[in-house]
């Protein structure tokens, strides 16, 4: 008979014990749920990328604006040399959208890219303003993004 109750008060303390694991697992889910929903809420943001609806400099121009201006301007210094004075005149709108770009998001990968493009843009204008423009963007470049591929480039 005492073997029997003891066989009954054993199987209660397993039962009570499996319980416990059980209601632990359920509180160890419980937290790991609400710790990951909460990470992304607290996390700072690392993002140095500029967002595509920001806009920059006099004209407010998107990074798109900024990237299609420079390839146009680019290809009417190669079709219409004679007109480097208004094409100049927008290269230097697009360099100030540029650097206000790079003054809010400095580690924006894509500014070095364009900073290349916009002097090779200059030094297909033949003008001396131009080439100041060429040599200062290329020196900002330099200066700015040491380690960039575009600053390794040599001057042409």
């Amino acid at each position: 008979m005492t073997s029997i109750r003891a066989a009954a008060g054993l199987r209660t303390l397993v039962y009570l014990a499996d319980k416990d694991v059980l209601a632990m697992k359920r509180i160890v889910l419980a937290m790991l749920l609400v710790a990951s929903f909460a990470a992304p809420a607290l996390a700072v943001p690392t993002s140095s990328l500029a967002p595509a609806d920001r806009y920059f400099g006099r004209l407010k121009m998107s990074i798109l604006g900024v990237r299609n201006s420079l390839k146009d301007l680019s290809a009417r210094a190669d079709a219409s040399p004679d007109q480097a004075e208004h094409i100049f005149d927008k290269a230097v709108l697009v360099e100030d959208a540029l650097r206000d770009w790079q003054a809010h998001f400095p580690r924006d990968p894509w500014i070095p890219k364009y900073a290349y493009a916009l002097a090779q843009l200059y030094s297909k204008l033949d003008l001396d303003e131009a080439r100041v423009r060429k040599n200062d963007t290329l020196d900002w470049l330099i200066a700015t993004y040491p380690e960039s591929d575009y600053s390794q480039q040599p001057r042409y």
